[in-house]
């Protein structure tokens, strides 16, 4: 099995974890704990952290043992529980542990195990997936809640959340306001920087040390002196539309539903030689520091909002 993809419930907002089969379409949908999820997608993003997860201490204390994680089961469904173990092996002998799947995966992807699921396991519980990405077939009665409510695929224009629409549309206002005849990416930072309500981007900009009161001159200066290849264009700048095409990305990446402020923010940094990306690069912020934040606003703060 490989993981898919982590996505999140537009029921209940929990995490679920999407295994796929190497060899064949069958996918399997588990339940995990927020915590558990966010340890699986930081290594899957390949994110830098600071300071070691418990997973990452676990891999550390076997290899400094002498045991080697061989690899991860799912090996049972009991009433609608998952069930796993790790294989570890050391010169002489084999382990198995038992343990919740969530920690096994993340065991996983730490150390490249491969991970195996029971052929019954999936015989009673695998689903498949169309070319949307929706479920198909007959389901489980707990696994139902990763369909989408809507039953639809949305339209491009319903793709962004109305959070998202407007910072666009402040970035348009940003642009107005400093008679440009052109929307740039640092314009999207200025409407990321100046919006007035609460999401995820602004608590991440603001764990990240933004003090509005001096970022937002500097910004507007730098946008005003720096030549940039932006600047030479009219209407949304080609620098933009890249930077909306990733953040699409991004929103897909996280299990969003639609776009949100919070992908626009790491479109921006991850749209190299961009404006926006220049000026937030000159201000001490990457994209794995960005990530960290996402996902502890995610846990800390969201933890009951669809993202």
């Amino acid at each position: 099995m490989v993981i898919d993809s982590i996505r999140v419930s537009l029921m209940n907002y929990q995490r679920v974890v999407i295994l796929k089969e190497k060899m064949a379409e069958r996918y399997l949908p588990i339940w995990v704990g927020t915590a558990e999820a966010d340890a699986i997608a930081v290594k899957i993003q390949d994110v830098s952290i600071p300071r070691p997860l418990t997973h990452d201490l676990l891999c550390s204390i076997a290899d400094i043992a002498g045991l080697k994680i061989k690899s991860v089961i799912i090996n049972q469904l009991k009433k609608d529980t998952f069930y796993a173990k790790v294989v570890l092996t050391s010169r002489d002998k084999s382990y198995e542990m038992d343990c919740r799947p969530s920690d096994a995966l993340a065991v996983a992807v730490r150390v490249g195990a491969p991970i195996f699921a029971d052929g019954k396991i999936l015989d009673k519980a695998a689903i498949f997936l169309d070319e949307e990405g929706k479920p198909t077939g007959l389901l489980p009665e707990k696994i139902t809640a990763i369909k989408d409510e809507t039953g639809k695929k949305p339209s491009q224009f319903e793709i962004f959340s109305e959070a998202a629409k407007d910072i666009l549309s402040l970035a348009e206002e940003e642009a107005k306001r400093l008679n440009h005849s052109f929307v740039g990416t640092g314009h999207l930072l200025l409407a990321l920087l100046v919006n007035k309500t609460p999401t995820v981007a602004s608590i991440v900009l603001g764990n990240l040390g933004f003090n509005l009161a001096k970022a937002i001159p500097e910004i507007e200066a730098s946008i005003n002196q720096l030549p940039s290849i932006e600047s030479s264009e009219v209407g949304l700048t080609s620098a933009v539309k890249k930077t909306i095409e990733l953040s699409v990305l991004e929103a897909k990446r996280l299990a969003s539903a639609q776009v949100q402020p919070e992908h626009i923010l790491i479109g921006l940094i991850r749209h190299d030689g961009g404006v926006g990306a220049n000026l937030l690069k000159n201000l001490g912020v990457n994209v794995e520091r960005i990530y960290i934040e996402v996902i502890r606003a995610y846990t800390q703060s969201f933890h009951g909002q669809q993202f």
